[in-house]
């Protein structure tokens, strides 16, 4: 039978490498007749090849298993070239249609072939990158580049992958960065054949990246500014006040109390505006770890900081159990939830016992969990909700602040790659919910 056929021929070792060794011989002629492009002939190498080496394999079937059905093998044969043909259309296609500079090297070093887009990215003509005596990409690199690429080249040269970032100049004129990637490929006695180059344009992205560099600087001497510039005068009027309530106290009319007191009140509260600026300021521009966060323990830390004033205010804290634990950074888990827990004492109602219930809320993302701090507090006005988090803005007046809080916390919340949101309507509480990304291994809810 012809599978049975089949299977005795594929076992016989010295007929199956009596066609593998035609298949190549066929991929080395082609090569060799068809010098132009060598990614087409590769496809048309291995093509030629795999029809050499089903040839040879079609007289293999016929002298060894005379009894076979010639017809079947022909067909079974033409089969299996059909199916080579058309992956080569495919590979053809993605070729053509990769957004990407697809760059191959002979051992020398020349450019023997690039994609399609090559001419996309550089602005040049297939004709005048392939084949050249010198290599076409260093009479377009950077200058301050060129010592990084030739040294990347080099790295090529010997056999070995090579990963690199350097700036280029496009016909127009514009500079660019280029990302390539480079891997060798070997013949099986570990001889290099070529080298493999992947080029794509990363220029939004590097140029989006040095905007929020230049942002953070900018934001960073602004601190620096506002630490050293601006505190000093506060400390001046506080101490200028001090040493008149010491030296002229007693003397001073009614009146001239009162103006230093007014004094002293508006320079603490310019202190605690600078403070605050300086403290956003911060967590905007650090970087947070990434770290498992147990939050069972985190809000055991935050219950104890807040026991004195959560028993001043008569306020219930229920923590349920088994919170998950979470990826992040301990220290600004531990700010975000303190200053939630803080706010909802802060802002109670005084007319009912207050009640703070953290929970963890069902998800539809089995890599997230969400954490719900919930409050039966004075709640906040539906048209305050959507400027809620920006620095500066209160979703109530009657108690002291600078709206700073909250603000930390959306940047704090999104520096560890999550999100908050808030729900509330005045009179009614207000519940805070914050999305995390879940620690590998931690159960979900309801798992």
């Amino acid at each position: 039978m012809l599978i049975s056929a089949l299977h005795r021929l594929l076992e016989t070792r010295r007929t199956l490498g009596l066609a593998l060794i035609i298949s190549v011989l066929g991929l080395m002629l082609s090569i060799l007749i068809f010098p132009a492009c060598l990614v087409l002939q590769l496809a048309w190498g291995v093509l030629f090849g795999i029809t050499v080496g089903l040839g040879a394999a079609r007289h293999v079937l016929i002298d060894n298993f005379p009894d076979a059905p010639p017809q079947r093998i022909v067909s079974h044969i033409k089969e299996e070239r059909e199916s080579a043909h058309s992956a080569l259309q495919q590979y053809q296609s993605l070729v053509k249609n990769l957004a990407a500079a697809v760059v191959i090297r002979n051992p020398s070093g020349t450019i023997i072939y690039c994609s399609p887009y090559t001419e996309v990215l550089t602005g040049y003509a297939v004709t005048e990158i392939e084949n050249k005596p010198e290599d076409f990409f260093l009479s377009i690199v950077h200058e301050e580049d060129r010592e990084r690429f030739v040294h990347a080249l080099q790295v090529n040269a010997v056999g070995e992958p090579f990963q690199f970032r350097t700036r280029h100049y496009h016909k127009s004129g514009i500079e660019m960065w280029y990302e390539t990637r480079t891997v060798p490929v070997h013949s099986s006695d570990g001889s290099l054949l070529f080298s493999l180059a992947v080029t794509i344009d990363v220029t939004a992205a590097v140029r989006a990246q040095k905007q929020v560099e230049e942002r953070n600087k900018d934001l960073q001497d602004f601190t620096y500014m506002i630490s050293h510039d601006l505190k000093a005068p506060i400390f001046t009027l506080k101490g200028m006040v001090g040493v008149l309530h010491e030296d002229l106290g007693a003397s001073l009319p009614p009146d001239a109390v009162e103006t230093l007191q007014h004094i002293e009140r508006a320079t603490q509260r310019l202190e605690q505006l600078v403070n605050s600026i300086l403290e956003y300021s911060r967590v905007s521009v650090q970087e947070a770890k990434s770290e498992s966060v147990d939050l069972n323990a985190i809000f055991s830390d935050v219950l104890n900081d807040y026991a004195v004033q959560s028993t001043a205010a008569q306020a219930q804290i229920r923590v349920a159990p088994g919170l998950p634990t979470v990826q992040g950074e301990r220290i600004k888990m531990y700010q975000i939830f303190s200053n939630l827990v803080g706010n909802a004492l802060k802002y109670r109602d005084p007319s009912r016992p207050l009640l703070i219930e953290i929970s963890e809320k069902p998800c539809r993302f089995s890599r997230s969990a969400i954490i719900s701090v919930k409050d039966n507090g004075t709640g906040i006005p539906s048209e305050k909700l959507p400027a809620l988090f920006r620095p500066f803005q209160r979703g109530a007046t009657h108690v002291e602040g600078l709206g700073i809080g909250l603000a930390c916390v959306k940047k704090l919340t999104e520096k560890l790659g999550g999100k908050v949101e808030a729900h509330s309507e005045a009179g009614n509480g207000t519940e805070f919910l914050i999305t995390l990304r879940r620690a590998t291994g931690s159960a979900t809810i309801g798992a």
